[in-house]
């Protein structure tokens, strides 16, 4: 990978390290978020622990009160239960349930859910397997007032010496089986444009294309969900041919949409190869002029592309909306999402980080910051830091002012710093703040762990910085981007080696762009690489449809194959259907470990991808108690 010319590689053995958790070892003195702030998984697992912190210190009555009045703890469709962990909604009560609280001190009764069991006997079989984990089912939207599927996290807990779980969940419109017409759609979108509604429009048009390729075509440009005047949707090959679009001013065939000509004279991206961003990334927010057919005349844009493989073809889909002229973003405050730089770990906490950087500076001023922003624990962790750079149009008049890897760079110009996307990282941060006040940039650069050039998503704020017109920012690295999923960073043996949940995602996810490239072709070699075939952990792949084990490393596998064998494994729940609805999964079972022969409870994430035309389930796990 060409990387930034000019930028020696340091060591961060000056850094500060982060201490523990405090109050107790809570995990709200890293990672707070409110309810009005949850947006995503991260956030509302963050949000339950919190939750679990307030009744831990304040006890079952005061945490009663509190979940059920203050704004911190409920916001529309956001809000924190206590059940009692039974066997059945039968004998399960009710402790906190803010939709209703007359209903607390009762018991639920049968609650059978579209995927076929009492979802409290499902809750119970999962508690059997872990003290917390996600559970997936159907329950009533408090918004909507009508059933959908939803996806908590869940802490086991004492209850005035009842054994309970705490927890609170998530609907989410771009689940690959909750994208409805009615509330995803291109007028949606335009009438109420942000970049949450964006991103769904765009996921939800990715599912379609993904699982019907090419003969997408005609929805996609016809049918008035996927377009609405200034808003629609389009497809590109990884060649730049445009495929597809919605939009009637636009012709298919060779060329890069509406993101210009390949050319010095046309290439607003100053030569950045932003389709080899959206398949490196899978995902990216980008900025830029086009021309908005309801207005006439060229305006400001907010893009999102996502890859998908449809019958292994990489494509980007994409989508966006004009600005009208505003530049302003929205923007959450960091007292109600608030992230220390140890707790990064996706877009969503980036994000929050950087508001709360941004608003310390605005309130300490900025040395304080610098000296901040290089020195404290909550600032800086591993990979994670906070940078502020001079705006300009190339690295070669862009001042350092704030790099913690290296401060004796402040002060300093960068020089020119060309990525393997091609340009001056300089030139498109400042590109993109030109037409938006904040918003993303996408890049590589130095992982300083590592010591690698790697995939980097940083989130910027522009900024007045002693007069100086600066971004400040910050970023992270995904070991599962798709251009990422290093064999030396994602394999079997490391995650054997110190399980976590973060780590079996990141397995997964690579396994599964495997499969959507290669299809069941991936099979000999996800079975005989020790990458990913390790002692206990191993990657299997089943047929959605039938549940049958198309391959596994574990033999015992093939003992559960097809639909009998997985409704037995999971007590009768249709886990499958559950997967092909939320399109990742966490399963919690007991399983035969492949080293030792005997039942070990197993945590496992599984993934749905298209192979070779099928819905497919990619899947991997670890033994989650240790062998006897």
């Amino acid at each position: 990978m060409r990387f930034l010319q000019v930028l020696a590689i340091g060591v961060l053995s000056g850094l500060v390290a982060v201490p523990g958790f405090a109050d107790g070892g809570s995990p709200c003195s890293e990672r707070e978020v409110t309810a009005s702030a949850v947006r995503s998984a991260g956030d509302v697992q963050a949000f339950v622990e919190c939750a679990k912190h307030y009744l831990d210190h304040h006890g079952p009555e005061e945490a009663r009160r509190a979940f059920n009045e203050d704004e911190r703890w409920k916001h529309g469709s956001i809000y924190v239960f206590v059940d009692e962990i039974a066997e059945s909604g039968k004998d399960a009560f009710i402790y906190v349930y803010p939709p209703d609280p007359s209903r607390e001190g009762q018991v639920w009764g049968e609650s059978i859910d579209d995927f076929g069991t009492d979802l409290y006997a499902e809750t119970y079989r999962m508690m059997e397997s872990t003290s917390a984990g996600w559970t997936y089912y159907s329950f009533k939207n408090p918004e909507t007032g009508g059933h959908s599927p939803k996806r908590s996290y869940v802490i086991e807990v004492d209850w005035n010496g009842d054994r309970a779980m705490i927890g609170a969940g998530l609907y989410a419109p771009d689940w690959p089986g909750t994208c409805g017409t009615g509330e995803v759609n291109a007028s949606a979108l335009k009438m109420s444009p942000s970049s949450d509604a964006l991103r769904a429009f765009v996921r939800c048009a990715a599912a379609v294309v993904a699982s019907e390729g090419y003969f997408a075509k005609q929805q996609i440009e016809t049918d008035p969900r996927w377009s609405d005047g200034s808003v629609y949707v389009y497809v590109l090959d990884m060649m730049g041919n445009q495929i597809m679009t919605g939009s009637r001013f636009r012709v298919n065939g060779r060329s890069l949409y509406e993101w210009g000509r390949r050319d010095a004279v046309h290439d607003q991206f100053g030569g950045r190869d932003m389709l080899a961003v959206g398949h490196a990334f899978g995902e990216a927010e980008i900025y830029y002029e086009a021309f908005n057919p309801d207005a006439g005349r060229p305006e400001n844009k907010v893009g999102f592309v996502k890859r998908v493989v449809s019958q292994g073809v990489p494509l980007l889909v994409g989508s966006g909306y004009y600005l009208d002229g505003a530049t302003a973003m929205p923007v959450t405050p960091c007292a109600a999402n608030r992230v220390s730089a140890s707790a990064v770990r996706s877009t969503e906490s980036v994000q929050a980080f950087v508001q709360c950087a941004t608003e310390y500076a605005m309130e300490h001023g900025t040395e304080e910051a610098r000296r901040a922003f290089n020195e404290d624990a909550r600032w800086q962790s591993g990979p994670t830091y906070l940078f502020v750079d001079g705006l300009a149009t190339s690295g070669e008049n862009s001042l350092t002012h704030v790099f913690p890897p290296e401060p004796a760079r402040e002060g300093s110009l960068w020089g020119a710093l060309i990525d393997s996307f091609g340009n001056d990282y300089f030139f498109e941060l400042n590109r993109s703040l030109s037409i938006v006040d904040r918003g993303w940039v996408h890049y590589a650069f130095v992982n300083f762990e590592t010591g690698l050039a790697e995939p980097k998503s940083s989130y910027v704020v522009k900024l007045d910085w002693n007069g100086d017109r600066v971004a400040l920012g910050a970023g992270y690295y995904a070991p599962d981007f798709p251009g990422a999923c290093r064999a030396s960073e994602v394999n079997a043996m490391s995650l054997e080696a110190n399980p976590s949940d973060a780590k079996l995602e990141q397995f997964v996810r690579c396994a599964a762009g495997m499969v959507e490239s290669s299809g069941l072709f991936a099979g000999p070699v996800l079975q005989s690489d020790p990458r990913w075939n390790h002692g206990s952990v191993y990657v299997f792949v089943i047929d959605t449809s039938t549940g049958i084990v198309r391959f596994s490393s574990n033999e015992a596998s093939y003992a559960v194959s097809g639909k009998e064998g997985q409704l037995a494994l999971f007590g009768g729940r249709d886990m499958l259907a559950a997967a092909e609805l939320f399109g990742e999964m966490y399963w919690y079972y007991n399983f035969t470990d492949p080293v030792t022969g005997q039942l070990r409870p197993k945590v496992s994430f599984v993934k749905v991808v298209d192979a070779n035309g099928l819905p497919t389930v990619v899947g991997a796990g670890y033994n989650s108690e240790p062998a006897e």
